[in-house]
């Protein structure tokens, strides 16, 4: 990595954060995440849960999906563009959750995809529901450790794009920190993935990092004349 990312004055409440390269350092302020963003990410999140459950309801799995930028100055291009899952963490309590999950998992993996698919997702539902969440970031799992993998081991700046067919779109500028196997965040995240996604192999894969995305500035993107608004 050619840099040091580090968060102050702490993580429970972020104010800015600090790029340091050298002698140099790039200083962004972070932005607690627009509650209209945090509303209907919560809200459709919610309804996916239950039609997955019940096959009935409206759905949106625009939530999901993160068209995140990075910085590509080895390209011909000097950005990337790649299609992200994404998800929201807990403001606390995130190895308890962790241990659940993955106790989950492994109930899954012993007793079958299909006899475990509603325990599985009833525990979604309630940390949809029940968690409070952090205000400040929201997450991805670094799956293939390609072009947007060195882009952000050369610098964590970037953009991520939330669109959805139902007129509402948000763009979230922040900074991404690579959290590795071992840590809390590594473990929440590869497991709400896995626990949705149940590895057919029976064994579950080791991915190489999860970014944490600070929140730097939000905008409200949706048709409209409020489109282009900045939120935060």
């Amino acid at each position: 990595m050619d840099y040091e990312l580090r968060i102050r004055p702490n993580k429970e409440e972020p104010e800015m954060a600090d790029i340091v390269c050298g002698d140099r350092i790039v200083s962004l302020p972070l932005v607690p995440l627009p509650e209209t963003f945090l509303k209907w990410q919560l809200r459709c999140r919610r309804a996916n849960v239950r039609f997955f459950l019940t096959g009935e309801g409206e759905h949106d799995f625009a939530v999901h999906v993160g068209y995140m930028g990075t910085l590509n100055p080895d390209g011909p291009c000097p950005l990337n563009i790649a299609a992200k899952g994404v998800g929201l963490l807990p403001r606390r309590d995130i190895e308890p959750l962790a241990r659940e999950i993955e106790v989950l998992i492994e109930e899954g993996l012993a007793k079958g995809e299909r006899e475990t698919r509603a325990k599985r997702l009833s525990f979604l539902l309630r940390f949809y529901e029940e968690t409070e969440l952090d205000p400040y970031s929201f997450t991805t799992i670094e799956i293939f450790a390609k072009t947007t993998w060195r882009n952000v081991m050369h610098d964590p700046r970037c953009s991520v794009l939330f669109s959805s067919y139902r007129n509402t779109s948000f763009l979230i500028n922040g900074v991404a920190e690579v959290l590795g196997p071992g840590t809390p965040e590594y473990r929440f995240v590869t497991g709400l993935h896995d626990l949705f996604h149940l590895p057919r192999s029976g064994k579950r894969r080791e991915y190489p990092a999860v970014y944490r995305i600070w929140a730097v500035e939000a905008y409200d993107k949706s048709p409209g004349p409020g489109a282009g608004e900045r939120l935060a």
